[in-house]
């Protein structure tokens, strides 16, 4: 229970006087009496490691010292014959280092008395619990001082900036989980090089690679395995994974293993024959030295921001490079041509979830690499079959002022005005390199950011041209 207790430390430290609210995650029905498998609130398992669904915790902080109490499911007999066994209030003392633990049934009856004398609350707004349980707890917890009131003298904080700011940060006992989950998504991988072949279908290569994971300890995976053979590697979130794997073409797959709730998140992209084509390897070398600059880039004091506007110019000039766009790199950036091939980030924060909690900036600013940080490096060159005319706009395009203009005005009107002034613009007409038409390459790593330089926790997953047909051979 190390990572939970690190965890309340520095949020009591944070907090220093008040109340935490927090709640588990719901077993949700995918019809009649058949559930999809549990999986625990991230946030709420960052805070207790509880595991069982129907659960509450309330962390009581006084003096930057907390108390853990927390109400979950009893002990039955007849329950845990058809679901399973489940821990109870003795294992939530025993075992989750619980101050006190109560029934689940009781949370309204109890909350009052544990919240007496706290007046600072922090709850997750987002929960649907929050309106299911403590809105209307809060009033008889901690009542107006007028008689016939109906709202609660509570000031009422939100807790899921605090944990955002907390989860950025991994301790050691986080980095060494995510280390076996990147671990075992390295194997799957390699093992999904090695057995891939033309006429083998994309699912039948998901389900050995998956096998390799379920094996070495994976509890789950961290997202909805993509494996993308041929033109499927220009979707981005292709994962129906249905289609035959053909002769002289790419495989790109976007897979990973998630183990003690944390997950890696790793992309690799290989020749189903095994052997590289001249433009498949032209567009992969491409990347490759794209995705390596990014990796160098996780330094402490460089940000996101910098090293995706470093991607977005180092994968223009690969685009001028291979023929993809009509004017020059300076255009190609100014004018957003790049977008056509490059359409999403650089990278992502990883932890408990893929996509991991934290944001890019702080104080309006950038926010500047810390040690402990994680995150994802992975650009990616599609060259869309159905494109093989192109007609770029000549239109300047700031992306930082179609943000802040995507604020003001909100998305619809936005984009629909961004649409107006695109067609409006001039353009030039670009033919695609027909070799080069279906071709999607993307590289992605988890690179921890250390005092002493990055740390790529999936460097094993082979990489280099080299390195890859060799893996295949």
């Amino acid at each position: 229970m190390g990572n939970s207790k690190i965890a309340r430390e520095n949020l009591a430290k944070e907090i220093k006087n008040g109340a935490v609210i927090i709640h588990s995650g719901d077993i949700v029905y995918r019809n009649n009496d058949t559930w999809y498998p549990f999986r625990q609130d991230s946030n709420f398992y960052y805070l207790t490691e509880w595991p069982e669904p129907e659960a509450h915790a309330v962390i009581l902080i006084k003096d930057s010292k907390y108390e853990l109490h927390m109400f979950v499911q009893d002990r039955n007999e007849e329950m845990e014959t058809w679901e399973g066994k489940r821990l109870g209030q003795s294992g939530a003392v025993e075992q989750f280092e619980a101050e006190k633990a109560y029934s689940y049934q009781d949370y309204r009856k109890i909350l009052p008395n544990l919240l007496s004398g706290y007046q600072n609350v922090y709850c997750d707004y987002s929960s649907p619990n929050f309106e299911k349980y403590d809105k209307s707890l809060l009033t008889n917890a901690v009542p107006y001082d007028q008689r016939g009131a109906d709202f609660s003298n509570a000031t009422l904080y939100s807790i899921q900036p605090l944990i955002s700011e907390l989860r950025l940060i991994k301790s050691d006992g986080e980095i060494q989980l995510l280390k076996e989950a990147c671990d075992i998504t390295v194997a799957g991988h390699i093992h999904a090089m090695k057995i891939t072949n033309p006429g083998s279908y994309e699912y039948q290569v998901a389900a050995e690679m998956e096998k390799v994971f379920y094996e070495m300890g994976a509890e789950r995976l961290g997202y909805p395995s993509i494996v993308a053979g041929g033109h499927n590697a220009c979707i981005l979130h292709y994962s129906t994974n249905r289609d035959l794997l053909d002769k002289g073409s790419l495989l790109l797959i976007d897979a990973a293993a998630e183990f003690g709730m944390y997950s890696s998140d790793v992309t690799r992209t290989f020749p189903v024959s095994g052997k590289f084509t001249s433009p498949q390897k032209a567009v992969y070398e491409e990347v490759l030295k794209v995705q390596k600059e990014g990796i160098e880039g996780v330094e402490i004091g460089n940000s996101m921001k910098n090293i995706h506007e470093q991607t977005i110019k180092s994968l223009s000039e690969s685009l001028v490079n291979l023929g993809l766009v009509p004017l020059g790199v300076d255009e190609t950036i100014s004018m957003m041509h790049f977008f056509e091939f490059f359409m999403h980030g650089t990278g992502h924060w990883l932890g408990l979830d893929v996509h991991d909690a934290g944001s890019n900036e702080k104080n309006g600013k950038p926010r500047a690499f810390e040690h402990g940080m994680v995150t994802t490096i992975e650009p990616g060159i599609y060259v869309r079959p159905t494109k093989s005319t192109i007609e770029f706009p000549l239109l300047e395009r700031d992306p930082v002022q179609i943000r802040e203009r995507r604020k003001l005005m909100g998305m619809e009107k936005a984009t629909k005005l961004e649409k107006e002034e695109i067609m409006n613009a001039k353009t030039v007409k670009h033919e695609i390199p027909t070799e080069l038409l279906g071709i999607g390459v993307r590289i992605e790593d988890d690179i921890v950011c250390t005092d002493k330089g990055p740390v790529n926790l999936t460097e094993k997953a082979p990489k280099t041209i080299e390195e890859i047909e060799a893996a295949i051979a």
